[in-house]
């Protein structure tokens, strides 16, 4: 399980409306300033769409309306019902929709996987990215700015309050990508609760090191099979480590290998509606709505560097920017019918393995 493309609403950063007034035009790709101390890098080209309108990411699928296109002509290119496409972006039936705007799909509806140019460097995209100067509140992690993959761009829900300005500077892509990835208009207006793709760096283009990834003192498993044990996890650890988030049995535990058996954490068989901890002291960075299966999603930022997310969260107690303590109850295992919770560490925008911290 993944949250690649639930890594989205963070911070927001408000920027004047001078800066907006002077925006009367958006080039179909390239680099326009965000503000000063701007250094977003070059990104690629959006994947074309399929003949239907779509595009096929490894988790997600978009479509992109063509001239003269109605929410009830996408929807049956696709087969989806007109409520259920208007509904899931947060718009009515009738929306006018411009040329080139960009719809999430609420389900999947067939298709080929798009994949990226040759030789994309997932380490030099991250590099440029968490080098950027950026300010102290932008992305997950202060100065660490999460960053999608060609096949997996990350996903962003607008906010309300939030520009096209103030979401390019929050992942560091220029505002021109940003428009152009996602059909903007010349006025680069966005709306509450809009998908928004993030545009993937251009590593062709960058001439930055690829730095050593971090490795922690534990190797991790490389098991390929889900890993199932009858001994309930309990919250008792040093005072000083990370709490386990839930007293609940391990049903899967972190896998990093690709494949069907990928982990990005463990997850814990619980009861719905048992309490779900911090597992460390720290500051809630995002409580949203996921796209796929992990429900409604909380992720504290802690002092060393560390995110720990947890999914399928019901009833939550926190919202973002709130300090939490270790141990502060933050919502309840959500309800269905084999309840579950999904915990995972991650340092910048990598998962680890949870257990070297849980212990």
């Amino acid at each position: 399980m993944t949250l690649k493309r639930n890594f989205t609403k963070l911070t927001s950063l408000m920027l004047s409306a001078a800066i907006l007034a002077g925006c009367d035009d958006v080039p179909s790709l390239g680099w326009r300033s965000n503000g000063p101390g701007d250094t977003a890098p070059p990104a690629i080209d959006r994947p074309a769409p399929d003949s239907r309108g779509v595009i096929t990411y490894e988790t997600y699928q978009v479509m992109v309306a063509r001239a003269g296109d109605t929410i009830p002509s996408m929807a049956a290119r696709v087969g989806l019902s007109p409520d259920q496409l208007a509904r899931f972006n947060g718009l009515s039936v009738d929306h006018a929709l411009r040329s080139g705007e960009v719809l999430a799909l609420p389900e999947n509806v067939g298709g080929t996987v798009v994949t990226g140019p040759t030789g994309w460097s997932p380490e030099i995209a991250a590099t440029a990215i968490n080098t950027a100067t950026l300010p102290s509140t932008g992305g997950i992690g202060g100065s660490q700015p999460s960053v999608g993959t060609p096949n997996s761009p990350i996903q962003h829900r607008v906010q309300s309050g939030e520009t096209a300005y103030s979401i390019a500077r929050l992942y560091n892509v220029s505002v021109t990508a940003l428009a152009s990835w996602n059909g903007l208009g010349p006025d680069l207006t966005v709306r509450e609760d809009q998908m928004l793709l993030i545009p993937v760096p251009d590593t062709s283009r960058m001439t930055v090191t690829p730095t050593t990834p971090t490795t922690t003192s534990t190797p991790q498993t490389t098991n390929t099979t889900t890993t199932t044990t009858t001994t309930p996890v309990t919250t008792t650890t040093s005072s000083g480590g990370y709490l386990t988030p839930v007293e609940g049995t391990v049903i899967r535990t972190f896998n990093p290998e690709t494949g069907r058996n990928k982990s990005d954490g463990i997850d814990y068989s619980v009861a719905a509606g048992s309490p779900v901890r911090a597992a460390q002291a720290g500051t809630v960075a995002l409580v949203s709505e996921s796209n796929g299966d992990l429900g409604t999603i909380v992720l504290i930022r802690h002092a060393d560097g560390v995110i720990t997310v947890y999914g399928r969260v019901s009833n939550v107690t926190v919202a973002k920017g709130d300090s939490v303590s270790r141990g502060q109850v933050i919502g309840v295992v959500a309800n269905g019918s084999n309840p579950s919770m999904h915990f995972e560490v991650r340092k910048g925008t990598e998962p680890v393995d949870p257990a070297p911290y849980l212990r």
